[in-house]
């Protein structure tokens, strides 16, 4: 159990997990790390700031030794102080973030190309046939027709969240916003044509 010697705060996880700042107030919980009994597991040399102090990690991102009033947690990784000042400053997004933004960007790719398809789908059942298509193929043209709504805007969902959200896709999901808009376009257009002429 740890206590915070600024905000009080109590934490109940063991301090490897914790880390060597306070998560709520973002000040350090071990004044002296000198004092430090446990020797690290690994021998990575001296700590880049305080090169007095042995280290017990190096960090995930610059790979410089740390110490354990260095050490932060970033993401479940042990980050020195300096990275987290610069993923802060060029506002990083989290890896769990990217992630999801890649994910729904691609999701709604998946929607755009499956509404497509059914969209195609419809103008098969009148290009086979030279007579006046029967009632079943009509019913099945509309409900093609009228089912590729559905992936469309679902596919519009997804790639407005993923558009909200910060990461490495916004490329994909600009382009997933375009393909099914522009499906969605298309379609309310060819019902406006259709009530038009009837």
């Amino acid at each position: 159990m740890v206590e915070c010697p600024f905000c009080y705060r109590v934490f109940r996880q063991p301090p490897e997990k914790l880390g060597a700042r306070c998560p709520q107030c973002r000040m350090a919980l071990y004044e002296d790390p000198a004092r430090r009994k446990k020797a690290p597991e690994k021998d990575f040399g001296k700590c880049e700031q305080h090169p007095e102090v042995p280290s017990i990690a190096k960090c995930a991102r610059c790979d410089k030794p740390i110490c354990y009033s260095c050490r932060t947690r970033w993401q479940d990784e042990p980050v020195c102080p300096h990275c987290i000042d610069l993923a802060i400053i060029e506002d990083e997004p989290s890896p769990t973030e990217a992630q999801l933004q890649s994910k729904q960007a691609w999701f709604s790719i998946f929607f755009a190309a499956f509404a497509w398809l059914m969209l195609a789908l419809t103008l098969i059942p009148y290009s086979t046939f030279h007579q006046s298509p029967g009632k079943t193929v009509i019913f099945i043209a509309y409900f093609l027709f009228l089912g590729s709504f559905v992936p469309a805007l679902f596919g519009l969902g997804f790639a407005m969240a993923s558009l909200r959200l910060r990461g490495g896709s916004p490329k994909v999901a600009t382009t997933a916003l375009v393909v099914n808009g522009s499906q969605l376009s298309l379609a309310i257009a060819l019902i406006v044509i259709n009530l038009s002429h009837n």
